[in-house]
């Protein structure tokens, strides 16, 4: 699968589902929108509208191993993913835990269990599904800071609970589980697609 700015990633089967094995790194919306790129702290605190960094502010040694961190005004418009995909929702990601044996272990069977960009002790269980989720960090609201690479791993759902905050998945290099957080928006977090299915599609196409 590649986005708009021909990027390619390599993409996986898991139960029913189809799914990026990257972190997507896109900077620009599927209708050729480009997405502000965010350098400064105090900036990014304030920002109400798409958004994204690379951690450290540093492309060359983080895009193409974590790719992007995401605002989740980015997602509101569902324009992010390629055409044909989509951000996961919070009943897709339950789908993916309820398939690996629920969220305890589910963290530990999706982690990238042989490369070096997770810190040790990175608890996993055997990794058989080839999803590689990779620990790319965060980047905060309260002071802008860049938090948690190596050791944390933060994705977006496409649900949004109320004007300021929306749910969001999360692993960690010491433990197997599939965490689920409720996250102001301004955070900066990962990005993985989903494919759409045929009644998704459709859905998304009558809305």
């Amino acid at each position: 699968m590649s986005d708009i700015e021909g990027y390619v990633y390599n993409t996986i089967g898991i139960g029913s589902q189809i799914w990026m094995v990257e972190n997507l790194r896109t900077t620009f919306l599927n209708d050729s929108t480009p997405i502000t790129q965010i350098f400064n702290d105090s900036l990014w605190t304030r920002f109400r509208s798409p958004g994204y960094c690379w951690y450290n502010n540093d492309s060359i040694i983080n895009k193409n191993i974590y790719g992007a961190l995401y605002n989740f005004y980015t997602i509101e418009n569902g324009l992010l993913c390629p055409t044909g995909w989509h951000v996961p929702d919070e009943s897709e990601w339950n789908t993916l835990a309820a398939f690996l044996g629920g969220n305890e272990i589910a963290g530990g069977k999706l982690k990238d269990y042989y490369t070096p960009y997770w810190k040790g002790p990175n608890l996993c269980i055997a990794n058989n599904f080839g999803f590689r989720a990779l620990p790319g960090g965060e980047k905060r609201i309260v002071t802008g800071i860049f938090f948690g690479i190596r050791e944390r791993g933060y994705w977006w759902t496409s649900r949004s609970d109320n004007y300021s905050q929306a749910f969001s998945r999360s692993m960690s290099h010491e433990s197997t589980e599939l965490d689920r957080f409720l996250t102001n928006k301004k955070y900066g977090f990962s990005i993985r697609c989903i494919k759409d299915q045929k009644n998704d599609t459709l859905t998304r196409t009558i809305k």
